[in-house]
C-alpha cells in the first residue's frame, strides 16, 4: 500500500497521521520517502524534524517518555517538547533542538526540518 499524498500549494505532501493521533507535547516517528522523521504536537502546532539527534543518534520521537537511567533510578520523563520555546530535548542527553530551524544553539549543529501542513485534521509532511 502506498502512502497517501496530496498537493498543497503546488508541492507534494505525504499524510503521516491524524491530528488526534499525536498527543500534545509528544511526537511520533514516521518514514517519508525513506527518511526517518519525528512529528511533534506543540500545543496544536505540528512540526517535523529529523528523528535522530546528531549527537549520538537518539530517537527524538521518544522525548518525554518514561526512562530508566540506571537499574535503580527511574525518571517520569526524559527530554520533551517545549511549546513556548518551540524546541524538543533529546531523551538521551537533553540536547535541545529548535523545531523550526533544526538548530542546537549550544553546538551550532543543525538537523533537517520538514514542512508540515494540516488539512481536515490530517497531518502532512513534505520532504
Amino acid at each position: 500500500m502506498s502512502a497517501e499524498t496530496t498537493q498543497i500549494d503546488g508541492n507534494e505532501y505525504t499524510k503521516v497521521a491524524e491530528t488526534d493521533e499525536i498527543e500534545n507535547g509528544r511526537g511520533i516517528a514516521v518514514e517519508v520517502d525513506g527518511i526517518e522523521v519525528a512529528v511533534f504536537n506543540a500545543d496544536g502546532e505540528f512540526y517535523a524534524i529529523s528523528n535522530r539527534c546528531s549527537h549520538q543518534h537518539a530517537p527524538l520521537c521518544k522525548a518525554g517518555e518514561k526512562k530508566i537511567n540506571a537499574d535503580h533510578t527511574w525518571t517520569e520523563s526524559r527530554g520533551g517538547v517545549n511549546a513556548e520555546e518551540c524546541t524538543v530535548s533529546c531523551p538521551w542527553h537533553l540536547w535541545e533542538w529548535d523545531l523550526e530551524t533544526g538548530e542546537n544553539e549550544a553546538s551550532g549543529q543543525r538537523i533537517a526540518t520538514f514542512d508540515v501542513a494540516v488539512e481536515d485534521d490530517n497531518v502532512y509532511v513534505r520532504v
